[in-house]
C-alpha cells in the first residue's frame, strides 16, 4: 500500500486529486494532506509518505523549499510537483531534487494517473529491491556466522579443511589481527535444560558479544559449553588485566538475563599467530577446570603462574593420552600409562597426600565429562577423602580404573555400535530434510565430534559423504520418472539450491541430472 501525501493550499485542489485516485487506483493511503509549506514538512516528517502531490505556490515557504526540507530526512519519498506556472525555472530546481514528475494545473485525469502510475512503479521497484537487499544481507549473515563456527570447530578439533589459511583471513579478517579464546560453560539448576532453553542461553551470549567493541567469533554450543576467539588488531595491547575486563563485563551482561543457570569461564592467553588459538583454546579449558574447584569464582584467567601450576600439578600431555587409552578401551596400555600419570603428580606434589588426593579426584572429573561427550553417561567420579596415603589413594584409583576400562570396553562392542546403526537410520529415513552432524549427533546423544570419529572409524565413510550417497542414490530413482522436475527431486531429496543439487550429482557421477535423465530414461 502507497502511502500519499497532498499538499495544496486550495481545498478543492485536494479534494479533486482525492476524488481521482479514489475513483481510478486503489493501491495507496491518503495519510495527510496540508496546506502550507510548514504543514507539508511536518506531516511529512510524523506520516512518512512514499509519494507527494506538492503544490509549488503555497503559504509559509513555497514547494521547492518544502521538498528541499523534506528529502535529506526522507530520502526515499517521491514528489509528484503541480503547478498554474509552466516554467523552466521551478522545472529545473525540480530536477536537483530527482524530480521528474510535473503536472499543470488543471491536470487532466489521465495525466495525474499516468504520472502516479510511473511514480508508483518506481516506488515498488525501489521496495523489492531493499526487500532483496535485505534478505541477501541475512543470508550472508548466516553464511558468515556459519563460517565462523566452522573456524572455530577447526582449532578446537584439529579439523582439516578445504579451506585455506589465506581464505580463513579473506573471509574473517584475520589478517595482523591477535586474539583469544574463551570458554563459556552454562550450569543449569534444572537436570535436563531443553534444547530451547541452551538456545536462548547461546543467543544471549552472541548478542552481548555483538554489543562490544571488539570483533568476536562466536562459537556453537556443543553440550554445555561455547568458545568464543575474540581479534584485535595486532598493534593493540591485550594484557590479562584487559582479557579478565572483557569477559567480566560479558558474565555481567549474560548473567543479569538468565535464570536458573550460572555461566563460569575460561580465558585463554593472548596470542599473535592465528595457529596458535589452538593453545589459546586449551590453556582456556584448563582455566575453566580451575574455575569449577574454586566455587566463589566465575572466571579464571590463564598466566605464567597458572601454567607453572598446570606443569606441576597436571601433567597435561599425559593426561590427555591416558584419557585417549581409557576411550579406546586399553587396559593394558591404560595401566602403564596410569603408573607415569601418578608418578608425576607425586613428584610435583613433593608426596603430599591431601594434594595427590584432590589431582585423582579432578582427574575423575575430567574423565566423566570425556566419557560423556563419548556418549557414555554412567557418572564415574569419586571421592578419595577417607584414605591416608598415597599408595591407598593410588590403589584405589587403579582398580576403579581398571573397572571403568572394562565397562568401557563393553560398551564400544555393543553400546556404541548400537549408536552408531541408530545414526544411521535416522540419517536413512529423514536424509530429506535439512539435517547436520550436530542434529543427529544431538538425536542419539553423543557429542558431533565423537560421533563424526567413530562413525568413519566404523563404516569407513565420512558422515557427510554417506548422506551425500544416500540422497544422490534416491536422487538416480526419482531421474527416471520424467514427470518429476529437477527442482522437485532436489527439494525431495533435502537440497534446497536445485544448481547446488546438479554440482554435488555431476561431482560425483561425472554427469549432470539431466544427462542422467537422458541416458537411462
Amino acid at each position: 500500500m502507497i502511502k500519499v501525501m497532498l499538499v495544496d493550499d486550495e481545498p478543492i485542489e485536494r479534494e479533486g486529486l482525492k476524488m481521482i485516485l479514489s475513483k481510478n487506483r486503489s493501491n495507496y493511503q491518503i495519510v495527510a494532506d496540508a496546506q502550507n509549506g510548514k504543514e507539508a514538512v511536518e506531516f511529512a516528517f510524523t506520516h512518512k509518505p512514499d509519494l507527494i502531490f506538492m503544490d509549488i505556490k503555497i503559504p509559509e515557504f513555497d514547494g521547492i523549499a518544502a521538498i528541499k526540507k523534506i528529502t535529506p530526512k526522507l530520502p526515499d519519498t517521491k514528489f509528484i510537483i503541480v503547478s498554474a506556472f509552466d516554467t523552466f525555472d521551478y522545472a529545473r530546481q525540480a530536477m536537483k531534487f530527482g524530480i521528474k514528475e510535473y503536472l499543470l494545473k488543471p491536470s487532466k485525469i489521465s495525466e495525474v494517473l499516468e504520472a502516479f502510475d510511473r511514480v508508483v512503479d518506481e516506488i515498488e521497484t525501489k521496495k523489492q529491491e531493499i526487500i532483496k537487499r535485505k534478505q541477501i544481507n541475512h543470508r550472508l549473515e548466516s553464511v558468515s556466522s556459519f563460517v565462523e563456527m566452522e573456524y572455530i570447530v577447526s582449532f578446537m578439533m584439529d579439523h582439516v579443511h578445504e579451506f585455506n589459511q589465506k581464505e580463513w583471513d579473506e573471509w574473517l579478517d584475520l589478517d595482523h589481527k591477535q586474539g583469544f579464546v574463551s570458554v563459556f560453560s552454562f550450569e543449569s539448576d534444572k537436570k535436563h535444560p531443553s534444547r530451547e532453553e541452551k538456545s536462548r542461553w547461546y543467543q544471549i551470549l552472541k548478542r552481548s558479544f555483538q554489543q562490544q567493541n571488539s570483533t568476536s567469533l562466536v562459537g556453537p554450543l556443543t553440550g554445555f559449553q561455547v568458545p568464543v576467539l575474540t581479534l584485535f588488531s595486532d598493534n593493540q595491547e591485550l594484557n590479562r588485566e584487559m582479557r579478565g575486563n572483557i569477559v567480566r563485563a560479558i558474565i555481567h551482561q549474560i548473567q543479569n538475563k538468565l535464570e536458573d543457570c550460572h555461566v563460569t569461564v575460561g580465558v585463554g592467553r593472548s596470542v599473535a599467530d592465528v595457529n596458535l588459538f589452538s593453545d589459546s583454546y586449551n590453556e582456556a579449558i584448563y582455566a575453566l577446570e580451575l574455575v569449577y574447584n574454586h566455587p566463589s569464582a566465575s572466571y579464571m584467567v590463564y598466566s605464567d603462574q597458572l601454567k607453572q601450576k598446570r606443569a606441576q600439578l597436571v601433567p597435561f600431555e599425559v593426561e590427555r593420552e591416558l584419557l585417549t587409552t581409557i576411550k579406546k578401551g586399553d587396559i593394558q596400555k591404560g595401566m602403564q600409562m596410569f603408573e607415569s600419570y601418578f608418578s608425576s603428580i607425586q613428584q610435583a606434589s613433593d608426596f603430599r597426600v591431601s594434594v595427590i588426593q584432590k589431582a585423582m579426584e579432578d582427574f575423575f572429573i575430567v574423565l566423566t565429562r570425556a566419557m560423556k561427550e563419548l556418549g557414555y553417561n554412567e557418572n564415574i567420579q569419586t571421592n578419595l577423602g577417607q584414605f591416608d596415603t598415597s599408595i591407598q589413594i593410588k590403589e584405589v584409583s587403579k582398580a576403579y580404573l581398571i573397572m571403568i576400562i572394562e565397562r568401557i570396553e563393553e560398551w564400544r562392542s555393543n553400546g556404541i555400535q548400537s549408536i552408531l546403526l541408530q545414526a544411521k537410520n535416522y540419517m536413512d529415513k529423514y536424509y530429506d530434510s535439512s539435517i547436520s552432524l550436530g542434529d543427529v549427533a544431538q538425536k542419539v546423544g553423543i557429542s558431533s565430534y565423537y560421533l563424526s570419529k567413530l562413525f568413519k572409524d566404523t563404516f569407513q565413510i565420512t558422515f557427510i559423504d554417506y548422506l551425500t550417497n544416500t540422497r544422490l542414490q534416491k536422487a538416480k530413482e526419482l531421474l527416471l520418472d520424467q514427470d518429476i522436475s529437477l527442482k522437485e527431486i532436489a527439494i525431495m531429496i533435502g537440497y534446497k539450491d536445485p544448481n547446488y543439487f546438479s554440482r554435488v550429482f555431476k561431482k560425483a557421477n561425472g554427469i549432470n541430472p539431466s544427462e542422467y535423465r537422458t541416458k537411462y530414461c
